[in-house]
């Protein structure tokens, strides 16, 4: 007997649970585009996939408790899986890797097919753009370099390995939660947090070398250009990549004038803006109404205790004595 097809889960994504190959068999192939070979399992036994959305990321656990092997287009995306448990082998062009309980592997060359075979494994799956993991390496939005290509699939250390499960599950428990058009500067900050997390974790070829124009464009007037776009949208969701096309310099660049200039960076600034916002809305609101974290999120602060922290340091207090005190 069939089941019923997947429900939305309530954060924006897909779920199923089946005990039957087929079915299995036939939503996986529907969602990936896969070639997928499957052998069945011992009866009654469950298959569970799940898979939510966060703006341009996904994150998926699928649980699946037998053999089987695929074959798939590229991705052109970012992925990175964790294997929970069980055992997979992963196979690309120009490598082939195999993993097990606890082991963190970044998934293909996002350019290239790639194919492999699991084995009773649990997973879980970060999906996220390559156009997100070059803008935070520095490379400009439609540079004439080849495609992203790890250096390697498997983390630079056991210790950063850690930090990325640590990173993907407070993203899955704090900031899929939250409804889907209730804080898009959050949603924004995870994106951009994974990001930066695949470039500390996993070596690659993303990063550019400097040039040296990139330090003659390191002026006070490429700041001022980027400080006045800065200021005038801190409610969109902007990162080094719109800064640097808004002054007119090479993301890079932009990283440079900021450190020589104003001793910090155009995300720290931006963080510095949205803060004084966060501050100028807790003087103003009703405590009867309002919330730390509800005016924390409005501005892309999804991590209350750092939101404290930097909060105390700019203004001497916490940001529920500023709230307790407002009109």
């Amino acid at each position: 007997m069939h089941q019923p097809p997947p429900q939305p889960r309530p954060s924006g994504g897909h779920s199923f649970n089946t005990t039957e190959v087929d079915v299995a068999r036939d939503w996986l192939k529907a969602a990936y585009g896969t070639s997928l070979r499957m052998r069945a399992p011992a009866p009654h036994t469950p298959f569970r996939y799940a898979r939510d959305s966060a703006g341009p990321v996904s994150l998926s656990t699928l649980d699946l408790p037998t053999e089987y092997s695929y074959a798939t287009d590229p991705l052109g995306a970012v992925a990175v899986t964790h294997v929970v448990g069980g055992r997979m082998v992963r196979e690309c062009p120009d490598d082939v890797t195999e993993a097990g309980p606890g082991d963190v592997l970044a998934i293909s060359q996002p350019h290239l097919p790639y194919a492999g075979r699991v084995y009773r494994a649990e997973l879980r799956a970060v999906t996220l753009p390559v156009a997100l993991v070059e803008e935070h390496a520095g490379r400009p939005a439609g540079h004439r370099a080849g495609p992203l290509r790890f250096t390697r699939f498997t983390p630079v250390s056991p210790a950063m390995a850690d930090h990325w499960k640590r990173t993907v599950a407070y993203v899955g428990e704090s900031v899929l939660s939250l409804p889907p058009d209730g804080a898009p500067l959050v949603v924004d900050a995870a994106a951009r947090l994974l990001a930066a997390t695949v470039l500390a974790v996993f070596p690659t070829d993303a990063r550019p070398d400097p040039v040296l124009a990139d330090t003659r464009d390191a002026t006070p007037e490429t700041v001022r250009r980027a400080v006045a776009f800065i200021e005038s949208r801190p409610a969109s969701e902007i990162g080094p990549a719109e800064m640097a096309a808004a002054a007119g310099v090479t993301p890079r660049a932009l990283q440079y004038a900021f450190r020589r200039h104003l001793g910090t960076t155009p995300t720290a600034y931006l963080r510095r803006v949205r803060l004084a916002l966060a501050h100028a809305d807790l003087v103003a609101a009703d405590p009867s109404r309002d919330t730390v974290t509800r005016i924390a999120a409005r501005w892309g602060f999804h991590h209350q205790g750092r939101f404290s922290a930097a909060y105390r340091e700019a203004y001497g207090t916490l940001p529920r004595s500023t709230l307790a005190a407002s009109r």
